[in-house]
């Protein structure tokens, strides 16, 4: 009969192997096995707090059974335990040996101290997070010239869920594993989505890599991919290699397919080279180098694609951001093209293809509520038929508020030197200051808040059509009150209180005419009026206008709160009633057509939110005076708990001048689950004036707990008016990478990968 002993101390098996945990960043699989046996339970046996941590595919998690010894001792068990005169420890039937940091079970252990352990049958051994199984093992002393085997052998992590299987799993003294016929996965026990596959794996945690010989990657017992040799890194640092490559096609483009090459040149600085090729259009290639210092990130990208009809194609882009201190931070912008605006046909960085590169550096300075900014900005236009934008050299701003109960101070100043490229029309030096005062009365159910608004305007300028030179100024001092009242009730829906509210609104503004004729343009728009800036204080944006208006704004506003004091439903109508013309417009001019009309367009809008579910919201625009719903805008929103996303988009605006539409378009988006893992994606966008399709994409994706992935049929309208259309693929593995490409428009199908990429 055997017995238990008492307990010894004998040396830790963690000398024998202390590097075994390496092979989780391997390539290998599990086949099917008993998911008991890899510490695996499903949703519906874990506790309320574990069942929080398991993502929305994955239908269970590991549970570390590791228990470490009690007393911080070694623990020997088994049914017969003694020891030859050689020194030689016998553990036979049941053997087990607990440490403070690991343990070992088989059905027979035997060893020697600071030599080796050998077990047989059933062997397991364990350590926090982590797992290995085999049939027979052999543990060698890291300092005898003996290898470490294991036969039949199985391994598992935890936390990362990355399991596996070998036939023949060797350690050297050097603490090199050798691997034959080896698996790996992420994948849940009985969930073989995908696997990957290595007949013989080398894994060296002294450079931080592994090697791996006849490799494929299969996906429910397909391959997918076969690659004759691999280098990947054990650990999370940054290692030179090569990074999966990309796949793509496109009925116009061909065949595409690019290959990054990550490069670790030291620990704050790194680089990845990405070659590109596309079989109806050429090849290019990418660079990209990353610099990391204490203050901030400095990146530089360049590529340059080699077209088969086009030539060369290449652009550039530089941006840092840096702190300096707690107060001072400063960044630099510098983008480039080669060509006239012919912009590589196919890229990786962080620049699009567009009218004007941005080149601008800024200095600014923050504490409390003073602000400052000192810029530069300029600007690359490839194409001589495009006009370039007014540059600044410089630009300094300061802004600073002061706030109580009562008094509310917010004064800013700007000084910017604004050049003309095409040197065409006028350009010069222009000063603001802008002081906004208000006082505030207000009590339980109204405010009342008198201001005045100050706007100061010089300029310097030069007319490039005579060579002269000329300066102007405008103070102007604009009135305002502004007062709101609040009521409140409470009623019941379902046997909750909900709360709705009443809220009149009333504003008055005085803004007299001032001159404006010889003022030049240099960043003033209007905006379009909705019911949200109808109670501004100004009516444009930007310093080169101070609009002209007397008016009264009037509004009434209704929200009603639920019982947990969150926004339902919020409805909104007001209009405003002109005392005056309106004769500055944006051109500045007095001459142009006076704005006679003694209101505004009639404006509402309506908003209901149901938590994170369901968003609406609509705006209205009617103009009574000459019947015209000159303004239409409605968004749905909807996320359901069933998976369902639906986003819908009208927006419709009409010149009031001319009574033509200037735009209507429809945009429709969803995402439809099909099953647990199955899901459709559907896409229209919807041009009225021109009477076609500017977007369509439709196709399904797929997600589990350790794969997704993405087929859909995209055709889109680029800023040229030409159409491209193709079949995108994309699927990630978890823990592995991700393969395919998608449109380089925005799309649902980009919204579908974006979205619940947590883990992966």
């Amino acid at each position: 009969m055997g017995y238990l002993p008492q307990t010894i101390s004998i040396p830790r098996i963690g000398r024998f192997f202390p590097a075994y945990t390496l092979i989780f960043h391997g390539l290998f699989i599990i086949p099917q096995v008993n998911a008991a046996e890899w510490d695996w339970l499903p949703s519906e046996a874990l506790t309320q707090e574990q069942r929080s941590t398991v993502s929305q595919y994955c239908r269970g998690r590991y549970i570390d059974a590791w228990q470490a010894s009690e007393n911080g001792n070694t623990n020997l068990s088994a049914d017969l335990i003694y020891k030859t005169p050689d020194g030689t420890l016998f553990l036979e039937g049941g053997a087990e040996l607990i440490q403070p940091q690991q343990s070992l079970k088989a059905e027979n252990i035997q060893g020697r101290q600071g030599e080796y352990y050998q077990a047989e049958g059933e062997v397991e051994l364990r350590s926090k997070g982590q797992l290995i199984r085999s049939q027979k093992t052999f543990l060698a002393d890291p300092e005898s010239n003996l290898v470490t085997r294991f036969e039949d052998a199985r391994f598992l992590r935890h936390k990362t869920g990355a399991r596996g299987q070998a036939k023949s799993l060797q350690k050297d003294a050097k603490g090199i594993i050798f691997i034959e016929e080896g698996f790996y996965t992420t994948c849940e026990p009985g969930n073989g989505s995908w696997k990957l596959y290595g007949s013989s794996i080398v894994l060296d945690p002294n450079s931080g890599f592994g090697t791996a010989k006849h490799v494929q990657i299969k996906v429910d017992d397909y391959s997918i991919f076969y690659l004759p040799w691999l280098r990947f890194p054990l650990d999370n640092e940054r290692h030179t290699g090569f990074l999966f490559p990309d796949f793509s096609y496109s009925n116009d483009k061909g065949i595409g397919f690019s290959a990054p090459f990550y490069w670790n040149l030291a620990p704050a600085y790194d680089a990845t080279i990405t070659p590109h090729f596309i079989e109806n259009e050429g090849e290019g290639l990418d660079i990209e180098l990353r610099h990391l210092s204490k203050r901030g990130l400095t990146q530089f990208e360049e590529t340059d694609f080699f077209h088969q009809t086009d030539g060369r194609q290449t652009a550039r882009r530089l941006i840092s951001t840096q702190t300096i201190n707690t107060q001072l931070t400063a960044g630099l912008t510098f983008e480039q093209v080669d060509a006239d605006n012919d912009f590589p046909t196919q890229t990786n960085i962080n620049l699009t293809d567009k009218d004007h590169y941005e080149r601008q550096a800024y200095l600014n300075f923050n504490q409390g509520n003073l602000n400052a900014t000192a810029s530069v900005k300029t600007y690359q236009t490839p194409l001589d038929t495009v006009d370039q934008p007014f540059e600044w050299r410089p630009r300094l701003d300061a802004s600073y508020r002061f706030s109580n109960t009562l008094l509310d101070y917010k004064p800013s100043a700007q000084y910017t030197d604004f050049y003309d490229p095409d040197e065409s029309e006028v350009d010069g030096q222009r000063r603001v200051l802008n002081q906004d005062i208000a006082l505030n009365f207000q009590n339980a159910w109204g405010s009342l808040s008198p201001g005045i608004l100050q706007q100061y305007r010089s300029y310097d300028l030069h007319n490039y059509n005579d060579n002269s030179h000329s300066t102007d100024t405008i103070n102007h001092i604009s009135h305002y009150i502004d007062a709101k009242m609040a009521f409140d009730r409470r009623f019941t829906v379902n046997a909750q209180t909900w709360k709705q509210t009443l809220e009149p609104k009333l504003s008055y503004l005085n803004s007299p005419y001032k001159n404006q004729d010889d003022f030049p343009n240099f960043d003033t728009s209007e905006p379009i009026l909705l019911y949200d800036n109808a109670f501004s204080h100004k009516r444009f944006s930007g310093n080169d206008r101070v609009g002209d208006t007397e008016q009264f704004t009037i509004g009434l506003e209704s929200y009603i709160y639920d019982s947990n004091n969150q926004e339902r439903w919020g409805f909104k109508l007001g209009q405003i009633l002109y005392l005056e013309d309106r004769v500055i417009d944006v051109d500045g001019t007095s001459t142009s057509e006076i704005d006679t009309n003694s209101t505004s367009s009639l404006l509402s809008a309506i908003s209901y939110k149901d938590s994170d579910h369901l968003n609406i919201t609509a705006n209205v625009n009617y103009d009574q005076n000459i019947d015209l719903l000159d303004l239409g805008q409605l968004s749905i929103k909807l996320r359901s708990d069933n998976g369902i996303v639906v986003k819908s988009s009208y927006l419709k605006t009409v010149d009031k001048k001319t009574l033509e539409t200037d735009l209507e378009q429809l945009d429709f988006q969803s995402i439809v689950p099909l099953n647990d893992n199955w899901h459709f994606l559907y896409q229209q966008t919807y041009d009225w004036i021109e009477q076609e399709d500017t977007k369509k994409v439709a196709g399904f994706g797929f997600e589990n707990c350790c794969l997704k992935l993405s087929f859909s049929y995209q055709r889109s309208r680029d800023d040229d008016n030409q159409f491209d259309e193709g079949i995108f693929l994309q699927f990630i593995l978890r823990s592995l990478s991700g393969v395919g490409s998608t449109n380089s428009t925005d799309s649902i199908a980009t919204e579908y990968w974006n979205d619940g990429k947590t883990g992966y």
